[in-house]
């Protein structure tokens, strides 16, 4: 409990957002629910419209709360979350997410790519790939941190049905099974749009920003073998890369 001595200390917009975090942790806004709005905490709290969204800012930080433009501001965890965040270091760290996450598999089945697939592929229309729908989570938070979208060449599609209680990558996978390393790993990251579709199972709006990673994975014996193409909503995921340049 905080006394009246620790609340001196706190600025207004502190204040604020302590009150609140402490009826999402009482359960009076549940996940899913919308808070009030702006006006309406600017009312209750007699601040600033200012000191108002710098609380619910701190408040998206700690993985609490998300905005949905044209809806409102949503409890996400009823807990502060630690924000995942991926830092590469090496060309292994390229392979696969932090330990602490793991992927849900939701759908499997095989497919001929489209054209515009086989162009993201880099792969001939003729060829056959597994198709796995997936969305990746983390052990302390409700929101799944992204989907993901796989195509496995069919001679490796084994690896998705096999137990996986690690959480290994399905690169790791397939090393292990089979002894296939990548030679190559080309890595394409740009921004892009909540769509109809990720909306629901993501539990964000339609149009919600996101950023959106495609890995490629390939050597010489089997060509571009692993293709994935993951999904993360705002807020979410962090991806850092650490470059060092060795002096003479």
């Amino acid at each position: 409990m905080t006394t009246s001595k620790q609340s001196a200390k706190l600025t207004r917009y502190q204040l604020v957002a302590q009150v609140l975090r402490q009826e999402i942790a009482a359960g009076t806004y549940g996940i899913g629910q919308c808070l009030p709005t702006e006006h309406e905490l600017c009312q209750r709290f007699s601040a600033s419209r200012s000191t108002i969204r710098k609380a619910i800012e701190g408040m998206r930080d700690l993985g609490l709360v998300e905005a949905r433009s044209g809806y409102g501001t949503f409890v996400i965890s009823l807990q502060p979350q630690e924000k995942v965040v991926q830092t590469l270091s090496s060309f292994e760290d390229l392979m696969q997410y932090p330990a602490e996450t793991y992927r849900k598999q939701l759908e499997v089945r095989t497919i001929k790519a489209s054209p515009e697939l086989a162009l993201m592929l880099q792969s001939s229309t003729e060829r056959e790939w597994l198709w796995l729908q997936a969305m990746r989570l983390t052990q302390y938070s409700q929101a799944p941190i992204s989907w993901l979208d796989a195509y496995i060449a069919l001679e490796f599609s084994d690896v998705v049905g096999l137990p996986n209680p690690a959480g290994a990558s399905l690169l790791k996978q397939i090393q292990d099974l089979y002894g296939v390393q990548a030679a190559n790993a080309r890595v394409e990251v740009f921004v892009t749009a909540i769509d109809e579709k990720l909306s629901e199972p993501l539990g964000v709006a339609r149009g919600t920003p996101a950023l959106a990673i495609i890995r490629r994975y390939s050597n010489p014996e089997d060509g571009s073998y692993l293709v994935t193409r993951s999904v993360h909503p705002e807020n979410r995921f962090r991806l850092n890369f650490d470059l060092e340049k060795h002096l003479p």
